[in-house]
């Protein structure tokens, strides 16, 4: 069987005819310019335009409309009974944390809207919280990683003196790692 070459008016050089967009108007049913001439010059023209806020903010608004209007809200909403049946897993699978947040219930944060952190499971510690802000608390989440045979946290990504996998096993190392990985951020 016989390759089809054409020629991209873009860069000059002959590629298969399979490295071009299909596109029905054009007579042999494909566009003249190559799939990787075509995203490249979208991926510039993307580029371009986000340097203007105006353009950045019509698309926030945009995307905006569409979730609402597509429903994806709804569409991904659990249920009441879901909810209820990923709650009760959770419960089961980790009880320490359930019971820790039970006696720490009372302990409020001194700053209203931040939240407490238990760097550690263990019943000793169950009061033994760490106030941050809501982004910090995600942004320090997706750093560590619990282990439950210990019922602590281990670090998860290597940072300074951190390695993947050390054991946060006192509140000091737990705010010191925190901090770095804190600042980093900034």
């Amino acid at each position: 069987m016989k390759t089809v070459k054409k020629v991209c008016f873009k860069c000059n050089k002959e590629k298969v005819i399979t490295d071009f967009y299909k596109h029905k108007g054009m007579a042999d049913g494909h566009l003249n310019k190559c799939s990787s001439c075509c995203k490249k010059e979208s991926k510039e023209r993307e580029e371009k335009l986000r340097q203007n806020p105006d353009f950045v903010e019509n698309e926030r608004k945009r995307h905006r409309d569409k979730y609402h209007r597509l429903g994806y809200r709804e569409k991904h909403k659990p249920t009441y009974e879901q909810r209820k049946l990923a709650m009760k897993r959770y419960a089961e699978k980790y009880p320490e944390k359930i019971n820790a947040k039970v006696k720490s219930n009372r302990l409020n944060p001194k700053i209203k809207g931040n939240h407490l952190h238990h760097w550690s499971y263990n019943e000793k510690h169950y009061k033994d919280v760490i106030e941050l802000s809501v982004q910090d608390h995600n942004t320090i989440h997706r750093h560590i990683i619990y282990d439950q045979e210990r019922m602590m946290y281990r670090v998860a990504v290597e940072l300074g003196q951190w390695k993947v996998g050390t054991l946060l096993d006192t509140r000091e190392k737990s705010e010191n790692y925190y901090n770095q990985l804190l600042f980093k951020k900034q």
